[in-house]
């Protein structure tokens, strides 16, 4: 039934480019829409806020060092604003990949919110999630635990109760004890996240997809796949209801259950959701972005194994060519 459900979405849904509707309450990945002011800087943040939650994320990341060049050289601008600004900017470099860039943005807004900023100021946790993210994506695990247990310390040390801050460093935690054979660990990392979120919003929220994602990443990992399908589909129901099929939580989140029908041997439901996740990744990410060319080895792979080697070389030569596009040596 649940397959069918997702078919129905990939089979008679067109690809919607257009900003789904904000929920009332946007707490997906630290984006917060800038209040409004007259400030150009400010507007420009604005703009790129609303990018990013519609998925367009080199558009949001030109927005955002455009204000970031505004406030950096008009220093009546609060220091919230410029630490604010460079964690977007960390957060979206390392969407687009570009992890050295997503680091640097990181710690410069650390340095600057620790040395102007109150103690415990939640633009600290978030620079410092931001910074974890980074070593994270860089495969510095132990880097990243490190800094996501100081975020959580911090964090806790100026609240009475766990925010939506503290649940996406418990969710950014769990995926990297996940990575560092820390399974029980993470599993009480995401448990948590989710009852926090749960608890903050009702009814279907990205935030809540991100946590099952990452649930259902560890159940496949360690074998439990029919428990991974079932979180998969879950997922979806949060990131399509309130991002719409076009943003690349949803494509990611279609391939990643892809993955799963895969290793089951369910090849043609497999194949449905990739070749959907491509076009949506394609669509919002750019035919050069790393995870466009992996969903595209990973299509690539389910023909190999469907016995079309043809199909194989033309998904994988699509692949080629799309890293070439990118500049990207092979």
């Amino acid at each position: 039934m649940a397959m069918k459900m997702l078919q129905s979405v990939c089979r008679e849904t067109p690809i919607d480019s257009s900003s789904p509707a904000s929920p009332p309450s946007m707490l997906a990945q630290e984006i917060e829409v800038q209040p409004y002011t007259d400030s150009f800087a400010d507007h420009l943040v604005r703009l790129g806020d609303r990018a990013h939650i519609a998925g367009r994320f080199g558009k949001s990341l030109l927005n955002y060092k455009r204000a970031l060049k505004v406030y950096e050289s008009d220093p009546s601008h609060p220091t919230a604003r410029l630490v604010g600004c460079l964690n977007k900017i960390s957060q979206v470099c390392r969407e687009q990949g570009l992890y050295h860039e997503a680091e640097f943005s990181a710690r410069r807004a650390l340095e600057v919110a620790e040395r102007e900023l109150p103690e415990g100021d939640r633009l600290t946790v978030a620079a410092l999630n931001n910074l974890g993210a980074a070593y994270q994506a860089q495969e510095k695990f132990v880097k990243a635990e490190a800094t996501y247990v100081r975020a959580l310390s911090v964090g806790s040390a100026a609240l009475a109760e766990p925010d939506a801050h503290a649940a996406r460093t418990m969710n950014n935690l769990g995926v990297v004890l996940s990575h560092l054979g820390k399974e029980s660990e993470a599993i009480d990392m995401f448990a948590g996240a989710l009852a926090i979120f749960e608890s903050l919003v009702e009814g279907l929220h990205p935030d809540i997809g991100i946590t099952l994602s990452n649930l259902a990443a560890l159940y496949r990992k360690i074998g439990y796949l029919e428990i991974a399908e079932t979180l998969y589909v879950r997922a979806n129901d949060n990131f399509v209801a309130v991002l719409g099929t076009a943003h690349p939580h949803s494509g990611m989140n279609f391939a990643a259950l892809a993955g799963v029908y895969r290793e089951q041997e369910r090849f043609e439901e497999a194949e449905t959701l990739f070749r959907y996740a491509v076009t949506v990744l394609e669509e919002t990410l750019g035919c050069g972005h790393a995870r466009v060319r992996g969903v595209m080895r990973n299509l690539a792979d389910l023909y190999s194994r469907m016995g079309r080697p043809r199909d194989a070389f033309r998904i994988e030569a699509r692949a080629f060519e799309a890293s070439l596009h990118a500049g990207v040596s092979q």
